[in-house]
Parts: C-alpha cells; sequence; structure tokens
C-alpha cells in the first residue's frame, strides 16, 4: 500500500561542509591563503584564528558575524607513515546554522557561502561536499510529532520510539531530541553515511543561544555525511530518495501517538512499519509530513555553478539550463 501524503513542508540545507583536496603543502597554503584575503577584501565576515582548538596537524581559521561564527576554514594532513612526509593535505570549509530563524544572521551566512564557493568556482577549484545537513521543519510541539524510520539497515541498530522503554526507562538521554540510528561509538558515527534526529528546535535555541524564536518549532533533521557523497551522485533527487525511509508524523491526540509507538516497537520488517503508519493515516490519527524540496535544489544548482563575473558580482546557472546529472560535482575524482 502506498503511503497517503497529507502536508508538504518546506525542507532547507542547514549545515554545509565542503572539503578541497590539495597535492602538497605549498597548493593547500596558497589556496587558504588567496580565499582568506578576497574574504578580507570583500568585508563578507570578520576573521579570527582559532588559537584554542588549532595545532600543528590542523589549523582552524573562524568566519564571524558580530560574535557568532558563521563558518570555518581549516587546514590540515594526514600523514599515513610517521617515517614519510605527509601524503594528503586539505582544507575544510564547514558553515554552521543556515536557517537559524533570525534573518540577519542567515543573510549573512548565505553571503559567505556565495562568495566562498564563487571564488573556488571562478578559480577552478575543485572541491567536494562531505556534510550537508537537510532539515524539515513543522510549528508543532514536539509532543505532537513522530519521526520513524521505515526501512531499517541491516547494519544498524535502532533506537526505540517514545520516551521510556516497557521498563519505565529512559530510552535517550538528551532532553528534547530524539535520535533515530544508535551508534554505539563516536567513530561509526563520524563514518556513518547518514543519521538523523527529531529535535526542539525552540528550545535547543534557548539553551544554546539564549534567544527565543517566538513559536513552537520542532525539526526533523537529516545529516548526509562524507562516506553518502562518496558513493552517491550529487543532487536533488538522491537525496530526496534518500529521505523517503523516514516517516514524519502529526498527531492531533498525544495518546494516539503512544499507541502507534507501540505498535510500530513491535514491527520487526519495514512492510509492518509501514501498513501501520498507512492505517493511522487513514483513520485520520495522524498527518504525513513530506518534504517540498524547492529550496534545496535551489541552493544546490547554485553551490554547483555560481562564479564571479568581470564585475565581481555573482552569477550562476538559471534552472532552465541547469543539467544536475553534468554538474562538476559528480565527476570522478
Amino acid at each position: 500500500m502506498k503511503m497517503k501524503i497529507d502536508s508538504t513542508v518546506n525542507t532547507y540545507i542547514d549545515t554545509l561542509g565542503i572539503r578541497c583536496e590539495c597535492d602538497n603543502r605549498e597548493q593547500r597554503d596558497n589556496v587558504s591563503d588567496a580565499l582568506i584575503n578576497f574574504l578580507k577584501e570583500r568585508k563578507v565576515v570578520g576573521i579570527k584564528y582559532d588559537k584554542q582548538h588549532s595545532s600543528k596537524y590542523y589549523q582552524i581559521t573562524k568566519l564571524q558575524h558580530g560574535n557568532t561564527t558563521l563558518a570555518t576554514i581549516a587546514k590540515g594532513y594526514f600523514q599515513k607513515d610517521t617515517n614519510i612526509d605527509p601524503d594528503y593535505f586539505y582544507i575544510n570549509i564547514s558553515f554552521y546554522g543556515l536557517q537559524r530563524y533570525n534573518k540577519i544572521n542567515e543573510d549573512a551566512s548565505l553571503l559567505l557561502i556565495r562568495t566562498i564557493i564563487a571564488f573556488l568556482n571562478t578559480n577552478n577549484i575543485s572541491f567536494m561536499l562531505t556534510e550537508l545537513d537537510i532539515a524539515m521543519d513543522m510549528k508543532f510541539s514536539i509532543d505532537n510529532i513522530l519521526a520513524v524510520c521505515i526501512n531499517r539497515s541491516p547494519n544498524i541498530h535502532y533506537y526505540e520510539l517514545g520516551e521510556t522503554n516497557t521498563s519505565g526507562e529512559k530510552i535517550q538521554k538528551d532532553e528534547g531530541s530524539y535520535y533515530i540510528e544508535r551508534y554505539q561509538s563516536k567513530k561509526q558515527k563520524k563514518n556513518a553515511m547518514s543519521r538523523a534526529y527529531l529535535y526542539d528546535k525552540r528550545r535547543k535555541e534557548l539553551l544554546k543561544y539564549k534567544r527565543d524564536i517566538g513559536f513552537e518549532l520542532t525539526r526533523f533533521e537529516v545529516k548526509f555525511q562524507k562516506r553518502w557523497f562518496v558513493k552517491n551522485k550529487f543532487g536533488v533527487i538522491p537525496i530526496y530518495k534518500a529521505l523517503q525511509k523516514y516517516a514524519v508524523l502529526e498527531f492531533k491526540d498525544t495518546k494516539q501517538k503512544g499507541q502507534l509507538i507501540e505498535k510500530l516497537n513491535r514491527a520487526k520488517k519495514a512492510k509492518q512499519r509501514r501498513k501501520l503508519i498507512d492505517d493511522a493515516i487513514e483513520a485520520n490519527i495522524a498527518v504525513l509530513h513530506t518534504q517540498k524540496m524547492n529550496h534545496v535544489g535551489r541552493f544546490l544548482r547554485e553551490i554547483a555553478t555560481i562564479k564571479l563575473d568581470s564585475k565581481g558580482e555573482f552569477v550562476f546557472t538559471k534552472h532552465e539550463d541547469y543539467i544536475e546529472s553534468m554538474s562538476k560535482l559528480n565527476r570522478k575524482r
């Protein structure tokens, strides 16, 4: 039985990570220095070297708007054998919190991304994606939302749904956040292709930034990591397909949500989970929210094509002229 879609929700990119691979230390340092000097010339952000978190292996520069860090540029290298010279040099550029519900910071982040990616594309400096967080925001209390992984991988452990198990013990320690996949170590989490979680965005903003966004907001987020981009093509269609293994449901009656959770926790197969969800939707117990990918598609097209013209203005390929499968980000490295 095919799932009924009752509501589409705008979907955004909240984190972006890219990597430039370099042949040697000199090339890496030249690219990093040229990029930082370009940012200084354009006066896009404040630039601050992060001495506290840097080392001889990894040097971090913060890109700030006011007191908010919008991104970091980190130079690093990897050495397989301590008796030989380093054989892998790279620059990691990470952009954080692109969807903060703070227009000033959001506009500053977008300008920074466009500036950096346009610089790289204009100068034919290759890069690959290493992280992309897809955020689906719903203006409801987290008490009324449930996120379920329907098609589970046999090699991954998953948390039970709900607050407590049958013994009354808390299933997850992080208040206001519900992780889907259950990794046993930081290494497993880092090496995963993707991972998902549901959390109270309003609560997180209050705790982390002491800022109230002013309304209830629950965020379902899927973090695509480096291994995902190694194994999958760049583009909105592969990302959309990967999101379809999850179902995000809204309930008016939290008691009915609890009843469905009990049934889902007993279901062992994807077919069973899918039927339980379909039945809940058909009975008007739950509303299925699905992703509206317009923002994501536009964002990916921009980072694949944006450049600087002779006047230093941004230019990028129009939607009707863009062929996603031909993107340079799909070329073999």
